[in-house]
């Protein structure tokens, strides 16, 4: 094993947390007000900032748990436990939004133009959290929250990834490589999938609602063999920065030019691999910085609370009369107002529901728990 061994706390890789989610933003926000923003390839290929947040994902819970996974300490229901306290309070909570905009409409008497968006037998798998494994005909409510659930699949098979990446510790390069190919792999499968079975869609970034957790697992075994393959082989601390430079670069030559997408995947495991080292040799300003870590930290609230924030800002555009055709300068601003939103509403639902509903879960401990420990002492 590698002597220079990762700090505690990966910072930059928090701060790819709001890269992403803004990336997705950019995507989903596209399409308004005529600005042609999805002309541009980066913009268009937004989707993918969801697969780095499973690469991402996977690759910060090894980082906290492999170790103990490796050790015999790690223990199942207390991972879950913290899970839930890290998903559940936002996704709730967005939930909750568009109940009350869903409800709202319907006592104001406007009519919703996609009335399968918003079925209520639909609200129990989203509530369990398992809307993206099948059990729903098409994408609903806070469709989002999707990769939540796609996600929670993962969380739940985190001791198989891990168990399989460590039987394979000696070639972790060889690993690293192959679950890189089987990325490749599947976002062709996938973006070919609707030729056999046309009710799951039309490319890879409709694989949500029918079959969106099988889109998760590919990504996240990649986090976490690329993290094992890390912790064993540090990059020279000159090689750090110029890693992250040209993995970048990358993605936007592959989005920019128009090459297949999945070819992305390079680019974002090299991002992965070259924040973390240059944690590791502590050259990680400026993506160490307080506001970016901050900005990081509160991206998976900016991410779950974006739909409705979309939704009543739009609409309220068009009630003062600011369309497609309106001035280039207002819709612009109307545009970069959006975003000005959604960061600040982050960061409030970060700091008012997010952290200390986490907090809260995390306290919890079940009464057969209690008395053990008092028999104990």
């Amino acid at each position: 094993m590698t002597s220079l061994a990762y700090p505690h706390e990966l910072k930059p890789l928090t701060s790819l947390r709001f890269i992403a989610a803004f990336w997705v933003l950019l995507y989903h926000f596209k399409d308004h007000l005529g600005l042609g923003m999805g002309q541009f390839g980066l913009v268009a290929d937004g989707y993918l900032g969801v697969d780095l947040f499973f690469t991402l994902s996977g690759f910060i819970l090894a980082h906290v748990y492999l170790t103990s996974f490796e050790d015999g300490r790690f223990g199942y229901g207390g991972f879950l436990k913290n899970r839930i306290a890290r998903v559940y309070p936002m996704h709730l909570a967005a939930l909750g939004a568009m109940l009350v905009l869903f409800a709202g409409a319907a006592i104001l008497g406007v009519g919703e133009s996609n009335p399968d968006a918003f079925r209520l037998s639909d609200l129990p798998a989203h509530l369990f959290m398992v809307h993206a494994w099948g059990t729903t005909p098409t994408v609903g409510w806070n469709f989002p929250s999707w990769s939540i659930s796609a996600e929670w699949l993962a969380y739940l098979l985190f001791p198989l990834v891990a168990g399989l990446v460590l039987k394979a510790k000696r070639w972790s390069g060889a690993f690293a490589a192959s679950a890189l190919a089987l990325c490749l792999f599947s976002f062709w499968a996938l973006d070919n999938l609707s030729a056999v079975f046309p009710g799951v869609g039309q490319n890879f970034s409709q694989m949500t609602a029918q079959i969106g957790a099988l889109r998760i697992l590919p990504s996240f075994l990649l986090g976490v063999a690329l993290y094992a393959f890390g912790r064993e082989h540090a990059a020279p601390k000159s090689w750090a920065w110029p890693i992250v430079a040209v993995s970048a670069g990358w993605v936007v030559a592959v989005t920019t030019l128009g090459w297949w997408e999945g070819l992305t995947w390079f680019g974002l495991a090299g991002l992965l691999y070259g924040l973390a080292e240059t944690s590791r040799h502590g050259v990680d300003a400026p993506m160490s910085g307080r506001v970016f870590v901050f900005l990081g930290a509160a991206s998976y609230a900016m991410y779950m609370i974006h739909l409705p924030i979309d939704i009543v800002w739009f609409h309220a555009l068009e009630k003062f009369g600011v369309t497609e055709t309106s001035d280039l300068a207002l819709r612009v601003g109307a545009m970069v107002g959006v975003f000005v939103v959604c960061i600040v509403a982050s960061m409030v639902a970060y700091l008012v529901i997010e952290e200390p509903a986490r907090k809260w879960v995390r306290k919890l401990e079940l009464p057969r728990f209690r008395k053990a420990r008092v028999a104990e002492a």
